[in-house]
């Protein structure tokens, strides 16, 4: 995750699963509300973008990642104390190379996993047509004050996830992934305005006891080309 930027949703009932790419006639109370955020964050910008890159640090691990907005590929370049570690997924196969070894996975549960990871590190569902997923409405929620709208959205080959949009600036607040190994929440803040566009820089991983498991902050963040390339796996040597 984009480590990501984030959101969140309300209403009293719940709206069944729509799919974005299949709907016609008037949005849904989900698509409303995720259009509503991509304004809030760049609107029209977003679009015209094919990738973008960013560098940062989760705990004592300096990283770089690189993704596309137009269709799934994305890499992640990190350094632990001279501990090198590449991952990636160029839309076929989840990969991980380090120590001049790599692991190429092309598995159900992999795949699951890899689309999960990069659909939320680009905010996929600002792009529904590029991105396939199914919005659900599940409720509204307050917490230390603020009202959040929650959302259930299940990108296509994954699992759902539970995405909290701000209900008063828009914008993602915390993902909830219940499902996952382990099951973690993300909570992002700290959200500046680069190049038009409105970015988290500063993330909390919280596990299912609520005790923080890992931090991550943003140092740059910019879009630009991109060459799809480089999320291909390395070639074993």
């Amino acid at each position: 995750m984009k480590i990501i930027a984030l959101k969140a949703f309300a209403i009293s009932a719940i709206i069944g699963c729509i799919s974005p790419t299949a709907a016609h006639g008037p949005r849904s109370k989900a698509e409303n509300i995720i259009a509503a955020s991509k304004v809030a964050t760049g609107g029209k910008l977003w679009d015209a973008a094919q990738g973008c890159h960013e560098t940062g640090t989760h705990g004592d691990r300096a990283y770089t990642t690189r993704f596309s907005l137009l269709r799934y590929g994305m890499r992640v370049d990190s350094d632990q104390g001279g501990n090198i570690l590449s991952m990636g997924f160029d839309g076929k196969a989840r990969w991980r190379a380090s120590g001049g070894k790599t692991d190429v996975r092309t598995d159900a549960g992999s795949l699951q996993e890899a689309i999960l990871t990069n659909y939320l590190s680009i905010n996929g569902f600002y792009f529904p047509t590029r991105f396939p997923a199914t919005f659900k409405y599940l409720r509204e929620a307050t917490k230390a004050g603020r009202k959040f709208d929650v959302l259930e959205i299940t990108p296509e080959g994954s699992r759902s996830i539970e995405v909290w949009f701000d209900r008063r600036s828009r914008l993602i607040a915390r993902v909830v992934d219940r499902n996952g190994q382990p099951p973690v929440t993300v909570e992002a803040s700290n959200y500046r305005r680069v190049d038009g566009l409105t970015i988290a820089y500063s993330l909390i991983v919280r596990g299912s006891d609520g005790k923080i498991a890992d931090r991550g902050a943003l140092n740059s963040f910019n879009c630009g080309p991109i060459d799809h390339k480089i999320f291909n796996p390395p070639i074993a040597r």
